[in-house]
């Protein structure tokens, strides 16, 4: 953090209700260290923890350390100097006192320096129970007269349609929409910037952008790891309510989005409201449900199927693989299905969107097959972006192989994701949250199916802990026009526990390659 200026007038407060959770110690933290250690932060920030528990601060500190991502040789005086600006608080989230104490411990660090001017900020890090005692006693006893109040939600935004009307009502009749900040840490990505400015300033995908051009995009949610944390959490919501309605949502809303009216942050949100409202209900017959169940090698006590966890109900349908195609009615994306993929306890952990362009007529005698070629945003582990092409092989034959044409910038001095989420919180920047009737829409598209799923108690697809997920997943995104290759990933049977075991892993894969494939007969290729 900068030193004080005595000239600035203006004390910024970030309170962080829930401070004793995961979300706190791994994100929140981590991001306000980092921002303080490169003097981004603003000048007299003073942090707040405010929860039930009681925090000691020298205790604090050190259950953040494993997630600071500290450098010894240039941070130990700083980060000394970091923790000296944040002061704990607790108390009760239904006692209207302990607020006005938090208030007054504001007021305090406020009025240190003679500041004129106190600016605020809340997130809350909290469980959906006690979101409606929170947010209306900050209305009543934490709003700053003297400079302006933002509040910062986090997932899960309410259950359903019916829930989230009583949410957004609370909400709105709380705080204004300009005060709102639910946060998506998916739109904080350079690659979805980066993507979006590609789109509409280059010809060559500003007029291939739409359902002349593209056959089928994919957004895939990946991740090695069983369910562990948020357990009962999760248990209780299912992978698409955690996943699905809010960050994929956003992505597909970033992906569809028409090219706004001007730079100004509610023509772009308007804009990805419009994409929302012409996305049709989800029909139960482009959902499949898989869960994860024990692949039978595993020696590791945590790699066993769902059900099998200790702290999971034995007789548990609740899915940790999902796949949905969702369908817009509009002039650009009709007839381009929209392929959701997310799962846990599979053979990666990876985040991605897949835009697949319909396959070329090059080869007039039908002797092999044309590639497509894709546009890949890769959001995790690495954030990319490139285009998958084909060219020619080096070597006297007329052959072709796969290239990436890679679009991304690298730029080190720049923050990252959740420091540029919160330092858009500070500016007042709402580009990249999302405003209360787009959540809305987003439960209206969802509601229905997620009724019928938990009303039929529908069984899912059950697939081997580390494998490719579901083989009926592939099928299904096959039917819908969505083309695997062997050098994207080897899918055939390695997630369908029913599969032979007398087949070998070599058998199963195809002798050719994506190149060879691709290359038309009148180019002559090696045989």
């Amino acid at each position: 953090m900068l030193p004080i200026d005595p000239s600035n007038e203006v004390a910024y407060s970030f309170v962080v209700f829930g401070a004793s959770g995961r979300l706190a110690l791994s994100r929140i933290f981590p991001a306000l260290w980092q921002l303080y250690r490169d003097n981004r932060l603003p000048q007299a920030t003073k942090i707040f923890t405010f929860c039930r528990t009681k925090l000691e601060l020298k205790t604090f500190r050190i259950k953040c350390v494993p997630y600071m991502g500290l450098e010894r040789d240039r941070d130990p005086i700083l980060y000394n100097s970091f923790w000296s600006n944040v002061h704990c608080c607790d108390g009760q989230y239904d006692n209207p006192e302990h607020y006005a104490n938090l208030t007054a411990a504001m007021v305090r660090q406020e009025k240190r320096h003679d500041m004129r001017f106190a600016n605020r900020i809340f997130y809350l890090a909290l469980p959906p129970v006690v979101f409606d005692q929170v947010t209306l006693n900050i209305a009543r006893k934490c709003l700053s007269a003297t400079g302006w109040n933002h509040v910062v939600l986090e997932k899960p935004f309410a259950r359903n349609d019916i829930t989230y009307k009583v949410y957004q009502t609370q909400l709105c009749q709380t705080f204004k929409e300009s005060q709102i900040y639910m946060i998506d840490h998916y739109l904080s990505r350079q690659v979805i910037h980066n993507m979006f400015v590609l789109r509409f300033t280059n010809l060559i995908w500003a007029d291939t952008w739409n359902n002349k051009h593209i056959a089928a995009i994919m957004i895939s949610v990946k991740t090695e790891l069983p369910v562990q944390a948020r357990a009962e959490y999760f248990n209780q919501f299912g992978i698409i309510r955690d996943v699905m309605t809010n960050h994929m949502m956003q992505l597909v809303a970033m992906l569809a989005i028409e090219q706004p009216y001007s730079s100004n942050v509610e023509d772009m949100r308007d804009e990805k409201l419009k994409v929302l409202k012409q996305v049709l209900n989800v029909d139960m017959s482009d959902v499949l449900l898989g869960q994860y169940c024990n692949n039978g090698r595993e020696s590791d006590p945590v790699k066993v199927g769902y059900t099998q966890h200790s702290y999971i109900p034995k007789d548990s349908l609740t899915p940790t693989f999902a796949m949905v195609v969702l369908h817009i009615n509009s002039k650009r994306w009709r007839s381009v299905p929209f392929i959701l993929r997310v799962g846990k306890a599979l053979n990666e952990t990876k985040t991605e969107v897949r835009v697949q362009y319909k396959s070329t007529d090059c080869n007039h005698s039908g002797s092999s097959s044309s590639i497509p070629n894709e546009l890949v945003l890769r959001l995790s582990p690495r954030e990319q972006l490139f285009m998958r092409m084909m060219q020619k092989r080096p070597g006297p034959h007329m052959c072709l192989r796969e290239t990436e044409l890679d679009l991304i910038l690298r730029d080190r001095a720049l923050p990252i994701n959740y420091q540029a989420l919160l330092l858009d919180i500070f500016a007042g920047n709402q580009m990249m949250f999302m405003r209360t009737d787009e959540q809305c829409e987003i439960w209206r598209i969802f509601s229905p199916v997620l009724a019928a799923i938990e009303y039929e108690r529908t069984k899912p697809i059950l697939y081997d802990f580390g494998s490719c997920g579901p083989m009926a997943a592939y099928e299904m995104a096959a039917r819908h026009g969505f083309k695997f290759y062997q050098s994207d990933e080897w899918h055939a049977s390695r997630g369908n526990p029913n599969a032979d075991p007398t087949v070998s892993e070599n058998s199963k894969k195809p002798a050719v390659n994506r190149g060879l494939l691709a290359t038309p007969a009148w180019m002559n290729p090696v045989t």
